[in-house]
C-alpha cells in the first residue's frame, strides 16, 4: 500500500510539472502572441479576445461537461487524473497569463518577436503534454470528445481529434488572420514533435498482449477504434492446464492509453502486457486505410 501511495504521489508530481509546462507555453506565448492552439485553449483564446472572458472560465465552462460526457459514457476509469489535469490547467495557464499582464516576458509589437510565441510556445505546451499522457493523465477537451466521436461515427479516435483541432484553428484564421493562422500551424507542428518525443520515448510503437474471455470484443474494438488488425495467439496456463486465447497487437505508443482505457471497461479482469518494439521486419497485415 505504502509503496502504491509513492507511485501515485509521484504520478501525480509529474503532471502537475507537466501542467505548469504547458501553462506556461498557453498563458505566456501564445495567448499573448494570439495563436489560437488545438482543442479548448483555442477556444479560450479566440473567447478572450472577442468577449474578454477569462480563459480558466472558458476552459473549465467547456472541459468540465465534456469530463462528466466522457464518464457518462464511458464509466468512471477517466479518474480523477483527468479532473486534476482539467483543472490544474486552467489554474496555471490563468496565473501565468496575469503574470504576463503586469510583467511583459516578450514585446510582440517587434514583428520578429511574434516568431517565439509559436516556437517556444510549442516547445512548452508539448513538453508539459507529453509529460501529462506518459504519467496517465489527460486534459480533457478534444481528446474525450474524440473518443466519443469514434464511438457513435465509428472513426478513428485520432481522425475525430484532427477534425476537432482543424475546426479550431480555423475558426482562429478567421478572427485573427492567416498570417497568425500560419504561426498557429507551425506551433501546433512543434507541439505534436515535442509531445511525440518525451510520450514516445526511444520507440515509436509498442507490443501489447491481452489475455481476456472478451478477446473477439477486444478485437473488434481494435478495428473499429484504432483501424488496426490484431492476432490470436492460443496459450495455455501452466498452473491449471487451460487453454485461453490471447489478443496479440502493435500499437503507436499514443493509443496506449485510450486501449487502456476501453479494455477496462469491456474486462476490468483482462491480463494485459505492455512491451517496447524497436524493429519491426516483414510485411504484417495492413489496416484499411494503409490499402493503397
Amino acid at each position: 500500500m505504502k509503496r502504491k501511495f509513492k507511485g501515485l504521489f509521484f504520478d501525480y508530481f509529474a503532471i502537475n510539472f507537466g501542467l505548469i509546462l504547458a501553462a506556461i507555453g498557453i498563458g505566456i506565448f501564445l495567448v499573448p502572441g494570439k495563436l489560437v492552439s488545438s482543442g479548448i485553449p483555442g477556444v479560450a483564446t479566440i473567447l478572450f479576445y472577442g468577449y474578454n472572458i477569462p480563459i480558466a472560465i472558458t476552459m473549465l465552462i467547456f472541459n468540465i461537461p465534456i469530463f462528466l460526457l466522457g464518464v457518462y459514457i464511458f464509466g468512471k476509469e477517466y479518474g480523477t487524473k483527468t479532473m486534476f489535469g482539467i483543472i490544474g490547467l486552467a489554474f496555471y495557464t490563468q496565473i501565468f497569463q496575469t503574470l504576463l499582464n503586469n510583467v511583459p516576458v516578450v514585446d510582440y509589437t517587434k514583428g520578429g518577436n511574434l516568431l517565439l510565441a509559436p516556437i517556444f510556445g510549442g516547445m512548452f505546451l508539448g513538453a508539459g503534454l507529453g509529460i501529462i499522457f506518459r504519467f496517465g493523465g489527460s486534459t480533457g477537451g478534444s481528446d474525450i470528445l474524440g473518443q466519443v466521436i469514434s464511438k457513435f461515427v465509428k472513426v478513428p479516435v485520432a481522425y475525430a481529434m484532427l477534425t476537432l483541432d482543424a475546426l479550431v484553428i480555423g475558426t482562429g484564421i478567421l478572427v485573427f488572420g492567416i498570417e497568425s493562422g500560419l504561426y498557429a500551424i507551425l506551433s501546433s507542428f512543434i507541439t505534436n514533435l515535442v509531445l511525440n518525443q518525451i510520450f514516445d520515448g526511444r520507440s515509436y510503437r509498442k507490443m501489447v498482449y491481452i489475455k481476456s474471455t472478451q478477446h473477439k470484443r477486444i478485437q473488434k474494438l481494435l478495428y473499429d477504434t484504432f483501424d488496426t488488425y490484431s492476432t490470436i495467439v492460443q496459450t495455455e496456463d501452466s498452473e491449471k492446464y487451460v487453454n485461453r486465447r490471447m489478443v496479440m497487437v502493435i500499437l503507436k505508443n499514443k493509443q496506449i492509453r485510450d486501449l487502456q482505457l476501453f479494455i477496462h471497461r469491456i474486462d476490468p479482469t483482462a491480463f494485459v502486457v505492455i512491451s517496447e518494439v524497436f524493429e519491426i521486419i516483414g510485411t504484417p497485415v495492413v489496416s484499411p486505410s494503409e490499402q493503397l
